[in-house]
């Protein structure tokens, strides 16, 4: 089982706008109830850059092995997750299948690593907290389960650290009421010993927050707290210390959100806040912290998943205004604005 962690401070009454955003993430993060009802109308104009899209779903995730990108798993607006796995073929651009998970899931994270797939974490309609920790090569016929996450959560941030997979944070609560459920833990699998260690906490628990590798440093950007609500939180960690560091990044607060490294410099893409599903892209340069603005998504999304490709970055699916889709979009990654 998980262990519990402590809960943030909390206020003694909460602002009412907070209430009810709480109260409303409580709704859409069951398996049942989807976004759309929250989301800001987003209209699709006809010069929207997409490529063949994929199989419909929100809370995917996405990574490039070997040159082709793969989508796992999700939530599709159906009573159960999903463990489908599609392929995108590079030359035209076109999705097939792969072979499914063992457990369908969504709320997860999903790397490439040592030849192989890897997908961590999530949640399951039929075993709840999935620990399972699934590996598949493009030879197999099958995923494997290699090992299991010390600590079952959905909505963590998974990344690849130099020879370990890095999962952080998250949300083991019973419910979603539950302010204990915030996680604030670390954990580290070890491809050559194939064992697992627990690394510092993050300073700030936290649900819906991405992570990026960038160099010898991993980042941990923005999520949701709770009381705290929405964040804009950057945290970076270094391993030769095993510490974290609170950055003062000018992002913008928000949850759900994709992000990928291109040319060093960290994009966050998407996401919810206050403001509802979010088209909105930031670049940002990890040595110094400067934020500028690449063109937004055309089409504003919540739990989407993103890859850096050779002429983009290529987002997939999520919650858009009025529907679950499986839109598949080129962002840009040049800024056209700074700050």
């Amino acid at each position: 089982m998980a262990t519990r962690l402590a809960a943030p401070p909390r206020p003694r009454v909460r602002p009412m706008w907070l209430r009810r955003v709480v109260a409303a993430l409580a709704v859409a993060f069951t398996i049942g109830v989807p976004l759309r009802a929250a989301l800001p109308t987003a209209p699709r104009g006809p010069d929207t850059p997409v490529s063949a899209p994929i199989q419909p779903r929100r809370a995917l995730a996405a990574a490039v092995l070997d040159g082709r990108v793969y989508a796992s798993g999700g939530w599709s607006g159906e009573a159960t997750q999903l463990a489908t796995v599609e392929v995108r073929d590079p030359a035209s651009g076109r999705w097939r299948a792969s072979p499914p998970l063992t457990v369908a899931r969504s709320q997860h994270g999903m790397v490439a690593a040592d030849g192989r797939l890897w997908v961590v974490g999530g949640w399951s309609a039929s075993a709840g907290l999935v620990p399972a920790v699934e590996a598949w090569r493009p030879d197999a016929l099958a995923w494997t389960t290699v090992t299991h996450l010390p600590t079952p959560r959905r909505e963590p941030a998974v990344a690849v650290l130099g020879r370990s997979i890095v999962v952080a944070g998250g949300f083991n609560g019973i419910n979603d009421g539950d302010m204990e459920g915030y996680s604030d833990r670390v954990e580290a699998y070890d491809l050559d010993s194939r064992q697992w260690r627990t690394l510092a906490p993050l300073p700030t628990p936290r649900r819906g927050l991405t992570m990026v590798a960038v160099g010898d440093m991993l980042y941990a950007l923005d999520g949701f707290a709770g009381d705290g609500g929405y964040l804009n939180r950057v945290e970076r960690y270094d391993p030769r210390a095993d510490r974290w560091t609170t950055l003062d990044w000018s992002i913008t607060p928000r949850t759900w959100a994709a992000s990928v490294v291109v040319d060093g410099a960290i994009l966050l893409i998407g996401g919810y806040n206050r403001d509802g599903a979010l088209g909105l892209v930031e670049r940002i340069n990890p040595a110094t912290g400067v934020v500028c603005n690449p063109p937004p998504l055309h089409l504003p999304r919540a739990w989407l998943a993103a890859v850096a490709v050779p002429d983009g970055v290529l987002t997939l699916g999520g919650e858009e205004a009025t529907r679950i889709g499986g839109v598949v979009e080129m962002a840009m990654a040049a800024c056209v604005t700074t700050r």
